[in-house]
């Protein structure tokens, strides 16, 4: 049906690989006052990372992660995953990245970050660490449409998302786009469009997540005031469904759904706490539409 994370980390190392996230203390522009305090009107990371609120070391919380997976893997990737992992000089990067490589069983390196958290020394950087090491980069570009990226106070453009991809591929460093569907103002083909967009780009892998409701962030006060009505289940399927036709046959999926529990702030869609329910949903729903990635994928001339 479409190509999966866990079954292209196999097809590349031979065996099963556990991406374990850690939290290595950055921040982001769009926190700490360089272009905003309030961030994106859906953020809060330790609703959506546990690990957003781990301070301890990372070569801790690496091996942590390592012992807790007992016998089932051998092989690891490092997940550096809250906020924006390229914001900081390269200084930092490297003594940040480089030391869990010297751990038993770390196969590669995973950032996740923002379009606008680079520079000619952090690529220069990032290309030699993928010579070390497998490397992913995964950007954080929600939509390919900017008034949905102003109207989420993103701070960054489409374009300067793209820039990104294409200098990242330049450098033979593989990357992902996080994509983010019922984001508000956004119709159903929009939500397409941004997969299809991304299709047409060197572009390795896409991670798909429903926008959640949080406490205390703007987007609480605009559903609140019944100004936002997040995704029912069904149609958060559908659309998930509908994008891996979209998607070149050769990208991978690296996640179908976010999750959250009400303890950790979630408000709604309170489908999002039942992540298993839901991905076993999604399979039926898979099978019985007969899905299949690619199918809709038509690459410009």
């Amino acid at each position: 049906m479409y190509r999966s994370l866990k079954n292209d980390l196999i097809e590349r190392f031979g065996e099963p690989v556990l991406k374990i996230p850690l939290n290595a203390g950055f921040t982001c522009p769009n926190l700490d006052g360089s272009k905003g305090r309030g961030g994106c009107i859906y953020c809060d990371n330790a609703a959506f990372s546990p690990v957003a609120r781990n301070r301890d070391d990372v070569m801790q919380q690496m091996r942590a992660g390592i012992k807790r997976a007992g016998d089932r893997f051998r092989l690891f990737v490092a997940y550096f995953q809250p906020y924006s992992n390229t914001y900081a000089a390269v200084d930092y990067l490297r003594q940040t990245f480089e030391p869990v490589l010297q751990i038993p069983g770390v196969a590669g390196i995973s950032i996740g970050t923002r379009p606008d958290c680079f520079s000619a020394e952090i690529y220069d950087y990032l290309q030699e660490l993928a010579e070390k090491t497998w490397l992913s980069v995964e950007i954080g570009v929600q939509s390919a449409h900017e008034p949905t990226l102003q109207k989420i106070n993103r701070k960054h453009t489409f374009a300067e998302s793209v820039a990104v991809f294409r200098e990242l591929a330049a450098r033979n460093i593989e990357s992902v786009a996080h994509v983010m569907f019922g984001l508000p103002g956004e119709s159903r083909e929009q939500m397409l469009e941004t997969v299809e967009r991304l299709a047409e780009l060197p572009v390795k892998g896409l991670k798909f997540h429903q926008l959640m409701v949080i406490r205390n962030t703007a987007l609480e006060r605009l559903y609140r005031r019944g100004q936002y009505q997040p995704l029912a289940e069904e149609t958060y399927i559908t659309l998930v469904a509908e994008a891996i036709r979209r998607m070149r046959p050769d990208q991978v999926v690296h996640r179908l759904m976010a999750d959250c529990r009400p303890q950790d702030g979630l408000l709604a869609p309170l489908w999002s706490m039942q992540k298993k329910r839901v991905l076993n949903a999604m399979q039926v729903y898979f099978q019985k539409n007969h899905i299949q990635q690619g199918e809709y994928f038509a690459a410009t001339p």
